[in-house]
């Protein structure tokens, strides 16, 4: 029975001594706590606090579990409380059984208090968030009341032309007051007071880099509100020698924030050419770019018509020039917050109007024009691409197909033709693909020397070309970068169009082309195939191909047919074994066939081998490109050879081992023989591998499947049968 006595007295102990109370459960037993200018962290245990009915935030009661603590106010200022989650809520006390001051759940900036003075705070949960163990912890820290907390008491800064002034400041001391923001109504808001001279006439550019930073600039102390802005303010019209009132202020909800707390401050002088009259002059040429500085953080803020017709707030400055010569204008501002326009005169006809760049187009020699150069008043006050260039092309010659320039061909050579097409009348016009567009171009006319191609390169597909029949005629062939214009008749001239898209006429790149003949190619197609000679011994084979007739065809087999330029060549295989063709680069591709319109044998690009081949038989080997290279005039050659297989005798004396054969990754190769290189086919004879020999071949990325090795000595081909798993 006595352990049953000293069981329970135990037990109720225990329960009681891990359920106690929180020491600081009530505000006479309050934690003390110290705070100063830094954040500082305290943890809370709030599980096991006594849950009362008292008075929360509103007034009215409810269900509370609390903790207490007190600080002594180290200066006259605020206090911010954070406590992350809207469990935590905050009131603060005069005194245990005072006046409840300020409360607020999540966080609180308790204000106005005193110096020396000690608070009582109260952390409190409702009944239902008590028992969560999540959040419990707050930070705390003191603002200091800042010294220019009111207008009568405004800090000075000095404001300057020459570059931003910066201004730290710190807000969360400030008195919070319910006062008028910048949209007429009411809020409560910490404020601060600046004070400045205006050094010049003209605008003030305030940016503080986010939109808890609020600036409305006065006449006075209690005067008229000029103007008011959040983040960064342009503010207009002011007056060299008056002095200005400068409100920074910020919501309640941020005047605690710790970031942001400075702004840059700088004054521009007015633009003397801020409108069409003042005008400033500049000089326009031909021969170079003039390039123009502006400031235009000055100018006046109108509401007036921008490009599209609609109006907005803009800044403007104003440039006239002279036109030297008939043709166009580039006008360049780097970026897209730089618009121009063009008048004839001041309050006259918008010509022309763009952001970035522009082309100013059919202009006159002698007339002098009117530039407008404009921003919208949120670019207005942004310090970078304060310049633009302009320059005059003269209007070509060569500008419609009436008046194209003749040019003369020659199948020996490319002739290289430069051009200057920003000048060119801009038309709205067909392109190459049936579509219409903005374009500007330029004509060309050659009568043809030969019967066969000829191959255009403008090296960027910024450069257009069409070939004509005739002005006004059809359209015979169209393309861009470059162009292989086939099937031409001897004798005819023919009009070439180059043109580009309005985006890209100003471009000062790529303005040339090549322009080469090509004959017509005797071995075109296989029943006239040229014979060469292949022996044991490397030869070169060089060919034409820009003069080839352009098919759409398939090229390997298997292949999806394409525009294709081919020749041909036939050769009689000198002994029993295999052929290896060298093209050097990928545009050149090889194909291989018993005969005209029989059975590809082997199909390659660049480089490979076609295996198998019998002595006295005759194949016919096709070289072809894809039309985009055709016209290419390098590596119009390739190197070919005949190597004789081992006869039985060879294969006994000189053995090859494999292994591992299935393989999976790699294979090895162990033989006596002087191999120098190894081809593998598919079992369609399809070459997937040629390399120089080595005694290990990564066959990882092969598929699985049969294939044959091909060990090439000289004039001579083992082959060995191998299995990919």
């Amino acid at each position: 029975m006595k352990h049953f006595y000293f069981f329970t007295i135990f037990t109720l102990s225990f329960f009681a001594f891990c359920n106690a109370q929180p020491a600081n459960d009530t505000c006479a037993t309050s934690q003390t706590i110290t705070i100063d200018a830094t954040s500082t962290s305290y943890s809370f245990d709030i599980n096991t606090a006594t849950i009362n009915n008292e008075e929360g935030c509103s007034g009215t009661t409810n269900d509370y579990a609390d903790v207490w603590y007190e600080f002594t106010m180290p200066f006259n200022g605020n206090v911010y409380v954070s406590g992350s989650i809207s469990w935590n809520i905050f009131a603060l006390y005069d005194s245990c059984g005072g006046t409840q001051l300020q409360c607020s759940n999540t966080n609180q900036l308790f204000t106005n208090l005193t110096s020396g003075t000690t608070y009582k705070l109260r952390v409190f949960r409702t009944a239902a968030n008590a028992s969560n163990t999540g959040y419990q912890s707050f930070n705390i820290q003191a603002f200091q009341e800042v010294s220019n907390d009111d207008c009568a008491s405004a800090e000075i800064i000095t404001v300057d032309t020459a570059s931003a002034t910066t201004v730290n400041f710190e807000i969360g001391g400030a008195n919070i007051n319910n006062e008028e923001g910048c949209t007429g109504t009411t809020n409560d808001y910490a404020d601060i007071w600046y004070e400045f001279t205006m050094p010049v006439n003209g605008n003030l550019y305030v940016d503080s880099g986010i939109s808890w930073n609020i600036f409305a600039l006065y006449d006075s102390c209690g005067g008229t509100q000029i103007q008011c802005g959040t983040t960064n303010e342009l503010i207009t019209d002011l007056t060299a020698g008056t002095t200005y009132k400068l409100r920074v202020f910020r919501l309640l909800s941020n005047a605690d924030n710790a970031g942001y707390k400075s702004f840059s401050i700088q004054a521009f002088q007015e633009a003397t050419n801020d409108d069409c009259a003042s005008a400033e002059t500049i000089s326009v040429t031909t021969t170079s770019a003039t390039t123009v500085n502006f400031e235009i953080a000055g100018a006046d803020i109108n509401n007036e018509v921008g490009c599209t017709g609609t109006t907005n707030d803009y800044a403007d400055i104003w440039y006239e020039f002279t036109m030297t010569v008939n043709g166009n204008i580039l006008v360049n501002g780097s970026i897209s917050w730089n618009i121009f326009a063009l008048y004839d005169s001041c309050g006259g006809t918008q010509l022309q109007c763009g952001t970035t760049s522009k082309i100013l187009t059919d202009l006159t020699a002698g007339t002098t024009y009117k530039l407008r150069v404009f921003r919208l008043l949120s670019n207005a006050d942004n310090a970078g691409y304060k310049s633009f260039t302009i320059q005059a092309f003269e209007k070509p010659s060569n500008d419609t197909c009436a008046t194209s320039e003749n040019i003369t061909l020659d199948t020996a050579s490319a002739t290289s033709i430069d051009f200057e097409i920003t000048g060119a009348e801009i038309n709205y016009e067909l392109g190459c693909t049936g579509t219409t567009a903005d374009y500007a171009d330029m004509w060309y006319d050659f009568t043809m020397p030969v019967n066969g191609n000829v191959f255009v390169d403008g090296n960027i597909s910024w450069n257009i070309f069409a070939l004509y029949d005739s002005c006004g005629g059809t359209e015979i062939q169209c393309g861009l970068t470059d162009e292989l214009f086939t099937g031409l008749n001897a004798g005819t001239n023919y009009k070439l169009r180059v043109f580009r898209l309005l985006a890209n006429a100003d471009n000062a790149g790529y303005k040339n082309f090549t322009i080469q003949p090509f004959e017509v190619i005797t071995n075109d197609d296989c029943a006239t195939a040229e014979t060469i000679a292949v022996t044991s011994t490397p030869s070169d084979v060089y060919f034409g191909i820009s003069g080839a007739v352009i098919n759409n065809e398939v090229g390997c087999s298997g292949d999806s047919t394409q525009d294709l330029a081919d020749v041909w060549f036939e050769f009689t295989m000198p002994f029993n074994g295999s052929v290896t063709v060298n093209g050097i680069i990928g545009w050149n591709y090889f194909a291989l066939y018993d005969s005209c319109g029989g059975t590809e044998l082997s199909c390659f690009n660049v480089s490979g081998d076609f295996l198998n081949l019998v002595a006295g038989t005759t194949y016919k080997l096709r070289v072809f490109r894809t039309q985009a290279e055709a016209g290419e005039s390098s590596f119009k050659d390739f190197s070919i050879v005949a190597n004789e297989t081992l006869g039985i005798e060879t294969f006994e004396e000189n053995s090859v081992s494999i292994y591992p054969n299935p393989a999976q990754s790699v294979l090895n190769i162990n033989t006596n023989q002087p191999i120098e290189s190894l081809t593998i086919a598919d079992i369609n004879g399809r070459t997937v591998l040629n390399q120089e020999f080595s005694t290990k071949v990564d066959v990882s990325k092969l598929s699985k499947g049969i294939y044959f090795l091909y060990l090439n000595a000289k004039n001579t081909s083992i082959t060995k049968k191998i299995i990919i798993k």
